[in-house]
Order: C-alpha cells, then structure tokens, then sequence
C-alpha cells in the first residue's frame, strides 16, 4: 500500500504537475503583461539586446516560450547527465517555471535576463559532455567559449561568463594546454569573423565601461518587492545548499564535478546580484536556476513525509508573492 501523502508527492515530481506549472507561468504573464516593464540597461561590444524585439505582446510571447524551453531543457539535461540523483525529476523544473511566472519583471517580456539563462542552460550540455575527456574535448570547449563570446556582441553581462566557464572545464577535467588554446580561440573567433567579413566595423565597437554598467537604474514599480523576492530567493538556495551538501559529497565523482559548478554558479549570481545591484533582475532567472535545482536534490533526498507540505506551502508562498507584486504595480 503506498504511503499517506505519496500521491500527492508523486503528482508534484510528474509531468503533469510541469505542464501545470507551465499553464500558470502563462496564465500569469498574460494577466500582467503592460502592467510590467523590465528596465533594459547595458549593452554588448557592437549591439543591444534590448533592441531585438520591439512589440510588448510578442516580446512577453517569446519570454514564454523562453522560460518553458529552458525548463524543458533542465529535465532534458537530467535524464542525460543525472546531476540530481534521479533522471525521473520534473519537480525542480516546475519550480523554475513558477519562479518565473511569480516575476512579471522575468515573465512578461524577453531581455537580458532570459537570453542569459537560456544560452547557460544550453552550454551545459557541451560542456557536461566534455567531462574527463582530457586532450579530446577541444572542440566542446572551442563551441561553447564561441557561444559566449558571441552574445558580449549584445550584453557585457556574458563577459563575466568567462571565468566561471574557465573554472568549470577545470571541474570536468579537461584543462590542459590545447584546452587552454581551445577558450583563446573560443573567444576571438565571433569577433574575427564579424570583423574579417565586414559585418561590423572596428570604429563601431564600444566596450562596456564601468561607470556606465554600474550607473543608477531609473526606479520602477515594485522595484521593493522585486528585491524582496531576489533577497528571499537567495536564503532559499543557500539553505538548500547547504542542506543538500552533505548528501552531495557521497555522489560520484563526475556528478558532483557537474553539481560544483552548479554551487559555483549560485555563488557567481549571488556576488553579481550584490556588486552590479542596479541590475539585479538580469541575474534573477540564473538565480531562480539555481534554487529551482537545489529544490529537486532537496525533493529527492528528503522523506516524502517532510516534502508534500514544504512543497505545497512553496507552492502557496509563490501564489502569494505574485498576488503582491500585481497589487503593488
């Protein structure tokens, strides 16, 4: 006989539990569409992302589908690399989807933010795949500093990727000396290629400075509580964190080098949310990321008995976060 509870734990870790999550992070933009507007600062070496969509309604339709890709993505990532300790999880990609949706800064139009998360999720799977393939992962390490580098043409923000994408190669075993040629190459290439073949000119290029990354952002509604609801977010992965550590350091040694980097990630956002503060809400959905994953180890480790009600009152304290900011704006 299957235990008191399990049901409802089992309906919160399937996929109609995601799909439920993705139907309200769509219920949820559409209500708060043109009630929100994302402040869009910052700008790459040639470009600025804040202009590739200049419709309110498709650039909300394209966040949608944004945020459902990356969850989708999560799972996808899971079942190939089971960096939590199951491939069945779904629970952990719900919740990133509901952080989302609980945000209309996040939910309601596509921006920095969103093009961020999308575009971590997605080299992780090169850069998972590289692991422990020492003088044979030059080409994975190659694409994904080529990726990178080619959205700074946007934002500065993918700058800062630099280092801690540096640090996960370390982590997956892969640094040796063409390794180390393969990040230099990574990185020149886009801008040889926009260069040599005249897409941009040299006199057109503008590198971010730092009075200018690090200016005053203008106000804008529910700012508080979009901050509030970042502040929370961050004590919510922390104590995952390091309640999850313990359980971590017993996985193998090539799942807990992709869970490193996931710690490095969330230490990166945190830092990064604290110095360039003024832009803070392009960090939130890596943040939400890294919570969101944090909870699905938490959710596998832990007694059903313990996670039905903490995931239901999750569930309850999001509804109401949301209900705030719409009263607010």
């Amino acid at each position: 006989m299957a235990k008191k509870g399990s049901y409802i734990v089992d309906y919160f870790n399937n996929r109609g539990f995601f799909g439920l999550a993705i139907l309200l992070l769509v219920v949820f933009s559409v209500i708060a569409s043109g009630n929100f507007v994302v402040p869009q600062r910052g700008y790459g070496t040639f470009h600025n992302i804040a202009t590739w969509i200049e419709s309110s309604d498709t650039s909300c339709f394209v966040a949608v589908v944004a945020n459902v890709v990356i969850g989708v993505l999560l799972v996808t990532l899971n079942i190939m690399f089971r960096y939590i300790k199951t491939y069945n999880c779904f629970v952990f990609a719900a919740v990133f989807v509901l952080l989302q949706g609980i945000n209309p800064f996040l939910s309601t139009r596509f921006f920095a933010g969103t093009a961020l998360c999308l575009v971590v999720v997605v080299t992780l799977f090169f850069m998972f795949e590289q692991y422990g393939k020492r003088g044979g992962a030059s080409q994975g390490i190659f694409l994904v500093m080529a990726l990178l580098s080619f959205f700074t043409i946007y934002h500065y923000v993918f700058f800062l990727l630099f280092p801690l994408y540096i640090l996960g190669f370390a982590y997956m075993r892969v640094l040796d000396v063409r390794g180390v040629f393969a990040i230099l190459f990574g990185i020149l290439t886009p801008y040889w290629i926009v260069l040599g073949t005249g897409l941009e000119s040299l006199s057109a290029f503008q590198a971010p400075e730092l009075s200018q990354v690090w200016e005053s952002t203008p106000a804008f509604a529910a700012r508080g509580w979009a901050i509030t609801i970042a502040i929370t977010t961050v004590v919510l992965t922390v104590l995952l964190t390091v309640s999850n550590f313990k359980t971590m350091l017993n996985y193998s040694v090539h799942v807990r080098a992709y869970n490193n980097f996931f710690v490095a990630l969330s230490v990166f956002v945190v830092l990064m949310m604290a110095i360039d503060y003024n832009d803070f809400l392009i960090y939130m959905p890596l943040l939400n990321l890294c919570a969101a994953i944090q909870y699905g180890h938490w959710y596998v480790i832990t007694p059903h008995e313990t996670r039905q009600p903490v995931t239901m009152w999750l569930m309850v304290a999001m509804l109401v976060a949301y209900i705030i900011a719409m009263v607010i704006a």
